[in-house]
């Protein structure tokens, strides 16, 4: 039998007249210290009172003296003075037993906290099964009773199983069921959501590819990014901001030779958001290098953005 965590003592146990005649004995102090430390080995038993090693084996007076830390001929007189106030009995077989242990021990309460705890464990794993179930075992649907609860998990996984026809199902169920429909239902409207979250063709998911390459080969110890998010974003320069296929690629492979830009254009959002500067400064560049050649002329700088891919080609 498992051994109890505490056990009572009452806040008048040295009011006792028993205890009070003891403490003026030779060694009545430690008689009484004894007393304590029967009743918590009592506890750990938790026997009704009797006091015993494993495999149901008594102390002996020397046993005592070890676990007490106290002579032998003071246990000897502990244990025959608390026999002689009825405060214990010594069994035939030579335990050790606390008369009265039910009743001031109130083991009867314990037994409630007992079944208080295990009520609890069952609950709570109840309100895990629900949640599995499909259901917020929060809602006002679902019964706080354990036994309600139970019949309620009881009744959902039969009507899931098909034992349970709709003609069939509880006010209880139905209501609960009610809730994990709308709890679907929201569930699949997110879903649906996330499956529009990142939208894009091959095209998009190439380019978004290419970026990547381009990046890892100057950067190889950088973490794989979510290429379906560079796709999307690949897909709003197209939609959104009119960039060509070839616009996109030539800005792409400028990006990551450039002695400025490589460093920072390390995602396909960066690239996006980047791309006007980028623009100016590659025109900038073109519009120097011509000037050191010949004189400018309007027709030489870049004046459309496809010119990024002539330009990459003339390099």
């Amino acid at each position: 039998m498992s051994e109890i965590k505490w056990i009572k003592l009452s806040v008048n146990m040295f009011d006792d007249e028993k205890i009070k005649l003891i403490k003026t004995m030779p060694e009545g102090d430690k008689i009484i210290v004894i007393w304590v430390q029967l009743l918590c080995l009592a506890g750990k038993t938790n026997d009704g009172g009797l006091v015993y090693m494993g495999q149901n084996m008594a102390y002996t007076d020397e046993m005592f003296a070890t676990l007490f830390d106290e002579k032998t001929n003071i246990v000897r007189i502990a244990l025959q003075t608390l026999e002689q106030f009825g405060m214990i009995e010594i069994t035939e077989d030579g335990k050790v037993d606390i008369v009265n242990w039910e009743k001031h021990q109130s083991t009867d309460k314990m037994a409630r906290i007992r079944e208080q705890n295990r009520l609890r464990k069952r609950k709570y794993d109840l309100r895990e099964n629900v949640r599995r179930l499909g259901f917020d075992p929060d809602s006002e649907a679902i019964p706080d009773d354990v036994n309600k609860l139970e019949k309620l998990v009881k009744e959902v996984e039969e009507y899931d199983n098909g034992n349970i026809k709709e003609d069939n199902v509880t006010v209880t169920l139905r209501n609960a069921l009610e809730v994990r429909s709308k709890k679907k239902e929201v569930r699949s409207k997110k879903k649906e959501r996330d499956s529009r979250k990142f939208t894009f063709d091959d095209t998009q998911y190439e380019l978004a590819s290419l970026l990547w390459e381009k990046v890892k080969a100057n950067f190889p110890k950088t973490k794989k990014p979510n290429l379906e998010s560079w796709a999307n974003d690949i897909r709003l320069m197209m939609e959104q901001d009119g960039r060509s296929v070839n616009e996109i690629k030539a800005v792409i492979e400028w990006s990551q030779k450039h002695d400025f830009w490589y460093a920072n254009i390390r995602s396909a959002r960066k690239l996006r958001s980047q791309y006007e500067n980028m623009f100016a400064q590659a025109d900038r560049e073109k519009r120097q290098k011509e000037s050191s050649a010949t004189k400018p002329s309007g027709n030489n700088y870049i004046d459309d953005w496809n010119d990024f891919e002539k330009m990459i080609e003339g390099d």
